[in-house]
């Protein structure tokens, strides 16, 4: 094996190149930092013409506890980037890199010095740091080379302006910075979004908080942002990045990769015409399913699927929910309910009719076993629907729902399929509903994983102490109409835990935990200076394996989402 060592290589700018020394045992070639300029903690040792093969890569941790980052690279992937692909480098860092290759059979191993830059964000108000601070609390042995990628939010941009569609009725466009970063288990930051490069509030196509991140089984990455959705590669190389088609708007929360091929997100719509004959923006309330290439091929109108003026929930959230006017009783007929609507204002507020935030659909999974979806509605529940946009079952309070969708409410039962007696809402045996909840995935166990936020539970109004949120996972037998809960963690832990918005729960096969992010916690508190907690929780126990807690730094950062990284189909 042949050593090699490469001198330092020292950024001058945003895209950074560095010649290697000119001799008879050069390195391969020259080593460029940032090389798409989205993703800056990356890099590419270009190949200098050579043909390789069966490349492998380790960024050296730092410091005594640094976790060190090592990966294959495949032939397709030398051959897509003209070189080695380098990712995990510590910003502000002159990070030791080993690679190794083979070069006319024999293998080769070098080491190099990449500097990468200090992380560079927006500014925004009262920010006193870049990137929310994650510190390790738990690392069982085996999960010490886990890389999460963090998706949080960001509001008061200096500079930004709030935009509202001024026609159809207007819903609100939420304008957001996003803070995107991949840390290893250590919490250090290995990896970033420059979110400067795809955001800018003067623009139709820049607005909107990017949100929604999954890992494709390429190894990409999706995610969308308002008006457009994208993939890219780990390394900040456009795969593709598109304009929602026309009929279709204000894309937000979720774009989920399927099995067949093609992708499921969460929208609006541009242009709905309500049966009153009013025409607005619709909120939160579709699904579309588009192809590689960018074509619908289907969509699911959830004002037509479920009923747009189911309002039970509503009520709880605050004063904003805007429901039928005082005296109004709501009606069979979803025209004579607008009717009685009067002038109530639309937009994206929470609030029953077509035209206001009465859905807030916040997840979607694919279920490729009856070709169905099933979604998690924030202001409604989680409700399976197939491809003919027939409801199969509700996953919610029986309260409030129309007498077309009763029947599909599922009657839940204990481990013995017993129904289980309530009184007032409240279940024998602990099971419960999900409340305001975020994700509702399949296991591939049989199982559904729930997200339940508790903002709202059993009805009560908002209150500041005394909640809890779950990571709670259900079996549903649709033939039989029944769901069991197995399985809950969080409860016990209580306020400091509790997550009122956001958050995410998904099963991870290759450790058999549940992986968990309670993303909002103190989000309802003045300060709105979160401090919110990573799991991953042995399935079926309440043994913690990790635990990393996450203190932002500036008011109104809140989490959205967290999830973990898989180098291994990266490159």
């Amino acid at each position: 094996m042949n050593a090699k060592t490469q001198t330092p290589v020292l950024p001058e700018g945003a895209c950074l190149t560095a010649k290697v020394p000119d001799h008879d045992e050069a390195l391969l070639g020259d080593v460029v930092v940032n090389p798409y300029r989205l993703a800056p903690l990356t890099a590419i040792i270009r190949d200098g013409g050579r043909v390789i093969s069966a490349a492998h890569v380790r960024v050296r941790g730092r410091g005594e506890r640094g976790v060190d980052i090592a990966y294959e690279v495949s032939d397709r992937s030398l051959w897509t980037y003209g070189g080695i692909p380098v990712f995990g480098l510590y910003p502000d860092h002159v990070n030791q890199v080993e690679v190794s290759y083979k070069l006319d059979g024999e293998r080769i191993r070098e080491d190099y010095q990449i500097y990468a830059p200090a992380v560079r964000l927006p500014v925004v108000a009262k920010q006193t740091a870049a990137l929310p601070e994650v510190e390790p609390v738990k690392v069982a042995p085996g999960f010490e080379k886990r890389l999460y990628l963090f998706n949080h939010l960001l509001g008061d941009i200096p500079g930004g302006r709030a935009l509202k569609w001024n026609a159809l009725g207007g819903a609100a466009e939420w304008d957001q910075v996003g803070n995107n970063w991949i840390a290893d288990s250590n919490g250090d930051v290995r990896w970033y979004l420059d979110i400067e490069q795809i955001h800018d509030s003067n623009r139709r196509d820049g607005l909107g908080g990017t949100m929604g991140f999954q890992q494709t089984r390429d190894g990409k990455l999706i995610w969308g942002q308002g008006q457009t959705y994208s993939k890219y590669d780990l390394l900040g190389r456009q795969v593709w990045q598109r304009n929602l088609p026309d009929k279709f708007a204000d894309f937000s929360h979720e774009i989920r990769e399927t099995p067949n091929g093609t992708y499921l997100l969460r929208v609006g719509t541009s242009d709905y015409r309500r049966p009153d004959g009013k025409r607005v923006r619709s909120v939160r309330d579709h699904i579309i399913e588009v192809n590689e290439a960018g074509d619908v091929l289907d969509f699911w109108d959830l004002n037509q699927i479920l009923d747009p003026y189911r309002g039970a929930l509503l009520g709880t959230l605050g004063k904003a929910a805007i429901q039928l006017p005082d005296g109004v009783h709501k009606q069979d007929s979803n025209l004579a309910n607008e009717l009685a609507e009067g002038d109530l204002p639309f937009g994206d507020i929470p609030g029953v009719g077509t035209g206001r935030n009465w859905a807030h659909v916040n997840a979607i999974d694919y279920d490729a076993d009856d070709d169905s979806i099933i979604i998690s509605a924030r202001h409604q529940g989680v409700v399976k629907i197939a491809r003919d946009k027939s409801v199969k079952w509700i996953l919610a309070s029986p309260q409030g729902w129309p007498e077309r969708l009763q029947g599909k409410v599922l009657t839940p039962v204990n481990s013995q399929g017993q129904v289980l007696a309530q009184k007032d809402g409240i279940y024998a045996e602990g099971f419960d509903w999900s409340w305001t909840q975020h994700t509702a995935w399949l296991t591939g166990q049989g199982t559904l994983t729930v997200f339940d936020n508790g903002w709202g539970r059993n009805f009560a109004p908002t209150r500041l102490s005394g909640n809890y949120s779950r990571a709670v996972e259900y079996r549903i037998d649709e033939a039989k109409g029944t769901v069991e809960q197995v399985w809950e963690y969080g409860k016990e832990r209580g306020d400091e835990w509790y997550s009122p918005v956001t958050s995410v729960v998904a099963y991870r096969p290759e450790t058999d935990t549940q992986f968990i992010y309670s993303a909002s916690v103190d989000f309802l508190t003045k300060e709105k200076l979160t401090t919110t907690t990573l799991n991953e929780v042995r399935r079926g126990t309440q043994e913690v394996l990790v635990e990393l807690k996450v203190r932002s730094r500036q008011p109104g950062s809140v989490g959205y989402r967290a999830l973990v990284i898989d180098l291994a189909k990266a490159f």
